[in-house]
């Protein structure tokens, strides 16, 4: 079963997200993001106009519930001090604006204990008396469950898809000589019958590789972009029903890859105008790298 939230994420790449959330709630106007460059962030990622500092946070440990517990609480423990230690540096930023709220923003959270971990840390925080906090000072723990109206808008629309980390160089070479691959070196043989065996090897494992590629990325549109996934698969199978229907055309197999290349290229770009060129280009390629490793696409 498919989670309705994605919970394993890189902590630039949650970064990034959560202040698209962040901007959907507030309103792109009201949110000022902190670089961490010089200096470091000061304990918060961003802050809004109305006074709510937010720090991110993506837990690397996403499936054992007791270490991502202890890990946020340890981030929490470790940032809410930042603003007592960097309070002139948070306070020229702010200028007039009082901290109501500082919020630790996390793909997920588990235990209620964070809950009163961070409230307790936060209370501390507001008995400081600092010149930049508001009396009802109050820390607290959101996660995407929090903005489930904003994350809902996010898979609406594409963010231009960033792939993440796909498979070991270890698995191509694998993949490249087993029974997953082993229609690829004679397809590519017929499509390229002057290439040397050399050349044929690295190609297959540039087809595994593309394959793999981009069934992360599919797998990452149908978490993140439900609705980009299902057009994006509709416009494959529509080309692959195609092929299997008329067969590939062309006045040689180079021809017949660069035409079905074309069509989806041009496919994706008119059903998915918002998908990034480098992800189409992606798509494209896993899809056609598929269809050599089955049969849909072959030279006769």
């Amino acid at each position: 079963m498919t989670e309705k939230f994605r919970r394993r994420w890189d902590g630039h790449e949650w970064q990034a997200y959560a202040y698209a959330l962040v901007q959907l709630r507030y309103g792109h106007d009201n949110v000022q993001r902190v670089p961490d460059q010089v200096r470091g962030d000061g304990g918060l990622e961003f802050f809004t106009t109305d006074g709510c500092l937010i720090q991110c946070y993506a837990p690397e440990e996403v499936d054992v519930v007791a270490k991502s517990t202890s890990a946020i609480k340890q981030k929490a423990t470790r940032d809410l001090p930042k603003l007592q230690k960097y309070e002139s540096i948070i306070a020229g930023m702010l200028q007039k604006i009082k901290a109501r709220r500082w919020i630790l923003l996390c793909p997920f959270f588990d235990d209620k204990a964070i809950i009163e971990h961070i409230r307790k840390k936060g209370v501390e925080i507001g008995a400081l008396g600092l010149s930049f906090i508001d009396s009802e000072f109050e820390a607290l723990i959101h996660s995407q469950e929090d903005f489930t109206l904003e994350v809902d808008k996010l898979r609406q629309s594409s963010l231009g898809l960033s792939i993440r980390p796909w498979a070991e160089e270890s698995r191509v070479l694998a993949d490249a000589t087993s029974e997953f691959a082993k229609r690829l070196p004679e397809k590519l043989r017929r499509a390229y019958p002057s290439f040397p065996q050399e050349k044929i090897s690295a190609k297959t494992e540039d087809h595994v590789r593309s394959y793999w590629r981009s069934q992360n990325a599919l797998d990452q549109l149908r978490q993140d972009h439900p609705t980009l996934w299902e057009k994006v698969m509709t416009t494959i199978s529509s080309e692959e029903s195609r092929l299997q229907l008329v067969g590939a055309t062309g006045s040689a197999p180079v021809d017949q890859l660069i035409a079905s290349l074309e069509r989806l290229d041009s496919g994706f770009r008119q059903d998915l105008p918002t998908l990034t060129h480098a992800a189409r280009t992606e798509l494209a390629n896993g899809a056609l790298s598929d269809w050599l490793i089955r049969c849909p696409l072959d030279f006769t």
